[in-house]
């Protein structure tokens, strides 16, 4: 059986980008099983080649693909969106309207998020935003277009927004048609068709959030590569913490040719870090945070440079070792980050966040062993209610994380996790 589930996953890499192997190939086999009718991977094979069609394909990847999203996720990358600046680089190339691409949208909550955003932004419920919403699943888009929420979904929209862009729908609230408005749904496939488009101007901000991180490396470049062309000149491209995590793109971390180092919008700085076992929880030096702003902003060296300043006067600061192992490694320079990393984890072996790059960096020096444990230390110690992950990355969403994990440990024993 597991023979035709693992050409069966094979054809759904090649359609949509997404890895499935090892370990999740039971995930698979559920997907298939929630069918009408259900039927296992050999069936579903023969099905499509001889009887139904392109449409089964389509069912498929409904079940399959990850749609479970709320409003405002993240919400600190959103909010650093500068929306004004965003309306006068559209007028600037003609355009009455902030032109805006959500990839990837699942059931819709992050473009109508977006749009929330926008119409604070601009005082209005009719702003100057024109946005386009994409997903593979045609079922997600539908729920979308429905515009109707329950659940955990909507448990982060406070009073005055609830009363502004929704009403009550018996068990639900459904969105108002002013900011339904403001949306257009289309299906869309991220890796083999072109980029939906506004005549040859471009978008001014692609948002494309924790999506990357359920691709290999070289399906990722080849997205980011179709986003990036889309921008209109000035925009802005917004991926999720998680995807910047994966280090798939390491070219990300610094400016390319062409490429307006300003465009890829990587969330603001915080102030509050992590720090090592042992010692009370406390304001980091602001060294740290003007180093992680550095590495964010693809100034790497100058990382490298003030990591090492801290922990010649703090050898015992985890922080500075992993934000000094992040910059090595978008360096390129893996030896170094190999050991900047297991010495965050020898000042704090809970330090989740440092496996999961000591993994990735392993794998880089093309050392599998060392990069499995890496990953088996990542999924032990990655705790959801650990917010000191959270501070000193963003807002990062730890389940995406040992999702990656759990990817990367599948990959790496072929299956035998």
């Amino acid at each position: 059986m597991t023979a035709p589930l693992e050409k069966l996953a094979g054809r759904l890499r090649d359609e949509t980008g997404i890895s499935i192997d090892g370990s999740r190939l039971g995930s698979l086999e559920a997907a298939l099983a929630r069918l009408r009718p259900p039927m296992d991977a050999a069936a579903f094979l023969l099905a499509r080649g001889e009887e139904i069609g392109p449409e089964l394909l389509d069912r498929l990847i409904d079940e399959v693909t990850v749609n479970e999203t709320f409003f405002f996720r993240q919400r600190e990358e959103l909010d650093a969106i500068d929306w004004p600046l965003l309306l006068e680089g559209a007028r600037s190339a003609g355009s009455d309207s902030v032109r805006v691409w959500v990839a990837a949208c699942a059931s819709g909550e992050e473009a109508y998020t977006l749009a929330m955003l926008a119409a604070d932004a601009f005082g209005s419920d009719d702003p100057p935003v024109s946005i386009v919403a994409t997903d593979i699943s045609g079922a997600a888009l539908e729920r979308g277009r429905r515009g109707q929420y329950r659940g955990r979904t909507v448990r982060t929209l406070d009073a005055r927004m609830r009363s502004r862009h929704f009403v009550d729908a018996g068990d639900c609230l459904q969105v108002r048609p002013h900011l339904r408005r403001l949306i257009e749904f289309k299906r869309h496939n991220l890796i083999h068709e072109g980029p939906p488009r506004y005549a040859d101007k471009g978008f001014d901000l692609i948002a494309c959030r924790n999506v990357l991180i359920y691709f290999d490396g070289e399906t990722v470049e080849h997205a980011i590569d179709s986003l990036e062309r889309e921008l209109a000149p000035g925009g802005m491209l917004v991926l999720g913490a998680a995807d910047r995590l994966c280090g798939f793109a390491r070219r990300l971390a610094r400016p390319q040719p062409g490429v307006d180092a300003q465009r890829t919008l990587t969330g603001p700085v915080k102030e509050t870090m992590r720090r090592p076992l042992g010692r009370d929880h406390e304001e980091a030096p602001s060294d740290l945070a003007t180093a992680l702003a550095a590495a964010n902003a693809g100034s790497l060296d100058t990382a490298v440079e003030i990591t090492s300043r801290l922990l010649r006067d703090d050898v015992l600061n985890a922080d500075a070792y992993f934000v000094r192992g992040m910059a090595e490694l978008g360096l390129g320079d893996t030896g170094a980050a190999v050991s900047s990393l297991r010495r965050a984890l020898y000042v704090d072996p809970t330090f989740g966040l440092a496996a999961f790059k000591l993994g990735r960096a392993h794998e880089q020096r093309g050392d599998d062993a060392a990069a499995a444990r890496a990953y088996e230390q990542a999924l032990h110690t990655i705790e959801a209610g650990d917010t000191r992950h959270e501070a000193i990355l963003d807002q990062v969403d730890l389940g995406d994380v040992a999702g990656a994990c759990a990817l990367r440990l599948a990959h790496l024993r072929g299956g035998r996790v």
